[in-house]
């Protein structure tokens, strides 16, 4: 099978293609568009450079599976007894929306199950919030591409060594990932943000080894009876790693051996793997399409790139009851021509009064169906409607919840803001702080978020979106930035 997979990060863009007979090629180009957090903020310039790579390389635009490096998540394990596949989809369903903190709703669901002790499975379930998925959609359909597959960084990691307990430490320019596998299940999967462009490279490695010992020795808190093995190796891979400083530091650094990802799979031989690590483990993806399934299978559910693509050009529910209602129409109104060919005239007489009794309910149903939408649309503009009026109540309040320190981080928000960006609201709570503002330059948004945690002192600012901006924030570009202490 011929397969692309696509890497796209805020400082390289990358892919691996396969003919189908086992030959790979490899390529990258240097972003120019803004991509923070995993979120694409500049789809279309994203887009035009991935078009003008797959022309210039000739890469195959179908079968296209996708990964962004920085893409937030969240994910838990579950422990579910074995059944078959349509139960299981339900019961994993109703575990998410009691256990995880974002409705399945309000994600995109990918999960892979492992096989357990007593007849059960463990489950991994990582969910990905909406927006940057659907703007990377949006990224690839202006270049051309028909989206496949979204593929998370880690899990693709995880699928380039046999080896049952390891860590393995993904060092890149942007953010770096580790991955810790315990018998063969990751169990535990981190996203390392860079510290910035003016950092020094053993700082942003010893930020790296940092956090990897307060995720080994939390996991090894809470499994005292099954912590990872101390023979456990360090597996490194990433374009930081073909620095040999970066090799041994760690080494210098950590108590576990540690030594460079080589994948055996021979799928991917001969492809610079600590360049195109997860390129490679997107190629080794098992795609498992919902109805090949069984009882016997592990459950495993993909990111279906090209299900939500055709699920958010449908429109909603609107387009799908129309097209239904209209497919109704159109074949009837075959039934009438297949009768006029084969039937006596008689035969045909008779048939056509039918049809046309069918083809008058089916008038009726379509026109009930357009009232009940036109009402419920009449419903959604007056939400709308007051959803705009709150929106406008709220555009220039000040609002301080729970935190007492609030003098001290205004002034932390105040020393990171650059010159150029306006404030519009700001929520500062116990846990999380919401900045709204507008600046004219998208790059002052990125430098701001920089700003607050390399200047304010903040843990992590994310720049949840930027748009144009509307009347009530005024000219430019609006954006929300959110602080989580």
């Amino acid at each position: 099978m011929k397969i692309t997979t696509l890497n796209i990060s805020s400082n390289v863009i990358k892919y691996v293609t396969s003919n189908g007979s086992g030959k790979l090629k490899h390529g990258s180009v240097s972003p120019e568009g803004l991509i923070n957090n995993g979120l694409i903020l500049q789809p279309d310039t994203i887009a035009g450079q991935i078009k003008s790579l797959f022309t210039r390389d000739a890469v195959p635009r179908d079968r296209v599976i996708c990964s962004i490096n920085g893409l937030p998540f969240s994910y838990r394990l579950f422990t579910l007894p074995k059944m078959e596949p349509a139960a299981f989809s339900e019961a994993i369903l109703r575990v998410i929306r009691k256990e995880m903190p974002i409705s399945p709703e309000e994600m995109y669901l990918t999960w892979q199950a492992y096989p357990a002790e007593k007849n059960e499975w463990q489950v991994l379930v990582a969910g990905v919030t909406r927006q940057p998925v659907d703007n990377l959609i949006k990224t690839l359909s202006a270049a051309g591409i028909r989206p496949y597959f979204l593929d998370l960084q880690h899990l693709s990691l995880a699928r380039l060594t046999a080896e049952k307990d390891a860590i393995i430490v993904e060092c890149e320019k942007d953010y770096s990932n580790i991955v810790m596998l315990v018998d063969g299940v990751p169990q535990a999967l981190h996203i390392i943000p860079s510290m910035g462009p003016e950092a020094v490279l053993q700082d942003e490695v010893r930020q790296v080894i940092d956090k990897l010992g307060k995720m080994v020795n939390f996991y090894n808190g809470n499994h005292l009876k099954k912590p990872i093995k101390d023979t456990a190796k360090i597996l490194l891979t990433g374009e930081l790693v073909k620095d040999a400083s970066v090799v041994e530091l760690i080494r210098q650094e950590v108590t576990y051996p540690a030594e460079l990802l080589s994948p055996t799979n021979t799928a991917i031989s001969g492809l610079p793997v600590q360049e195109y690590a997860v390129n490679a483990g997107s190629m080794l993806m098992n795609v498992i399409l919902e109805k090949e399934a069984s009882a016997d299978t592990a459950p495993y559910r993909s990111i279906n790139l090209g299900r939500i693509a055709r699920e958010l050009q449908s429109g909603g529910f609107k387009g799908k009851t129309d097209k239904r209602m209209l497919g109704s129409i159109a074949v009837v109104t075959g039934i009438a021509a297949l009768a006029f060919a084969f039937l006596s005239q008689n035969q045909v007489q008779t048939d056509i009064d039918k049809v046309q009794a069918e083809l008058t309910k089916a008038n009726s149903a379509l026109s009930r169906e357009k009232t009940v939408l036109e009402n419920t649309q009449a419903i959604q503009n007056s939400i709308d409607e007051i959803e705009a009026k709150i929106k406008s109540i709220d555009s220039d309040y000040l609002s301080i919840l729970e935190s007492e320190n609030y003098v001290i981080d205004i002034s932390a928000i105040t020393q990171s803001t650059p010159e150029g960006v306006i404030f519009k609201s700001l929520e500062i709570g116990s846990e999380q702080i919401v900045i709204i503002g507008r600046t004219d330059v998208a790059s002052m948004v990125v430098q701001f978020a920089r700003n607050l945690e390399s200047i304010g002192g903040f843990s992590k600012a994310n720049i949840n979106w930027i748009d144009k901006s509307n009347s009530n924030i005024g000219p430019g570009l609006a954006f929300m930035i959110l602080i989580n202490r």
